[in-house]
């Protein structure tokens, strides 16, 4: 608008864009008369450019005219417009045979005509809009259809996970209730224990699965807000691994925290929830008997939190979907149980903290996992 402004010397120039909504977008440069004029609709064109025909095989392209248009207001009445109405143009701007906007131009005081150089700029101006408009509908499209695709995928991928991972716990635990049940058979305490115990780690892991899945629908839907405080980190971490022994009790377990970290904002349970989800994962895939570490470190304005193990690590083909929903890496060895959600949740967990979380390769094998918490200035009330 400005640069139409100053080419054409108008006293003002407006874009008006129409939305899908109804609404329309404007943008307006000029005097500051022009400017209230458009911003209230009160200028009326007089001239308004019709589209010239266009270049084909058999005749060549004809340029657009400026029709006048009559006013509705009896003639010999007095305007009190801050823009007399002669001085106003309109150029259509369509988008696939479709108007979608105008441009709207305030001649100049003492002109009411544009030369022949004027009219190509202001035609290529309108058309150049509407192919903006017209590819900025497309891509709307384009990406609406790649929302549902992955809807798709989504919805695929949760009817498998129902199908079979969610499936395999309850199967087991209506086992092990039916056995209870037996009347005729005389079990042992230990193996009533073993049955009981069965139900309750299967019960627990159906718990994780579906809590994975409701913190999915949350990142995914927008919803997720960490309610946040001040905590040490150095605490959290060893309250995770007191929680995790059982599932850490075949591995060696080493931390590093620093003596001097400062407390950080966060949402505890979330937080909890990321480290873990990461524990738990390094446990599935690292060997018996080798070390997994934890290592805090504060960095650039950030705290760093890393999971690191000495299993097989993570194909670098694997490396960019690791954190996707429902994606699990395939191996030739079995995969361990589980829906490939873990991740995916610690990622949106993170983020909704204003942290990042990525994967690398550790040099002599294994896999690390890490993420960062922002430092913020403002520390905790003593």
């Amino acid at each position: 608008a400005e640069r139409l402004r100053e080419e054409l010397s108008l006293e003002g120039a407006a874009i008006e864009i129409a939305q899908a909504h109804g609404g329309v977008v404007r943008v307006a440069a000029g005097e500051d008369e022009a400017l209230r004029a458009f911003e209230a609709g009160t200028l009326s064109a007089a001239h308004v450019l019709n589209t010239g025909r266009g270049h084909s095989r058999h005749q060549q392209a004809t340029p657009g005219r400026w029709v006048r248009l009559v006013p509705t207001a009896p003639r010999g009445s007095i305007s009190t417009a801050a823009v007399p109405r002669d001085r106003v143009h309109l150029v259509p701007v369509r988008a696939d045979d479709r108007r979608v906007g105008a441009l709207l131009l305030a001649a100049a005081r003492g002109s009411t005509q544009f030369d022949q150089a004027a009219d190509r700029l202001l035609s290529a101006v309108a058309a150049q809009l509407g192919l903006a408009v017209e590819r900025a509908r497309l891509q709307q499209e384009a990406n609406q259809a790649e929302i549902l695709r992955r809807t798709d995928e989504l919805r695929r991928a949760l009817l498998n996970a129902v199908s079979h991972d969610l499936r395999t716990p309850l199967a087991s635990i209506m086992a092990s209730a039916g056995s209870l049940q037996q009347n005729d058979v005389v079990w042992t305490h230990e193996e009533r224990l073993d049955f009981a115990q069965a139900i309750v780690d299967q019960a627990q892991r159906l718990n994780r699965i579906v809590g994975n899945l409701l913190d999915l629908s949350r990142i995914e839907g927008g919803s997720l807000r960490p309610d946040k405080g001040w905590y040490d980190v150095g605490a959290l971490v060893d309250e995770v691994l007191g929680r995790l022994r059982p599932q850490t009790a075949h591995h060696t377990m080493v931390t590093h925290v620093p003596n001097d970290l400062p407390a950080v904002s966060l949402d505890y349970v979330e937080i909890d929830q990321v480290l873990s989800n990461l524990i738990e994962n390094a446990t599935k895939y690292a060997p018996a008997a080798t070390e997994i570490q934890v290592a805090v470190q504060r960095t650039n304005g950030e705290v760093r939190v890393a999971v690191e193990d000495r299993g097989p690590g993570v194909p670098a083909s694997s490396v960019p979907h690791l954190f996707d929903p429902f994606y699990r890496v395939a191996s030739g060895t079995p995969r361990p149980a589980g829906l490939g959600l873990g991740l995916a949740v610690a990622k949106g967990l993170v983020e909704a903290h204003g942290g990042r979380i990525w994967v690398e390769n550790r040099p002599g094998g294994g896999a690390r996992f890490a993420f960062t918490l922002p430092l913020t200035k403002e520390g905790p009330v003593p």
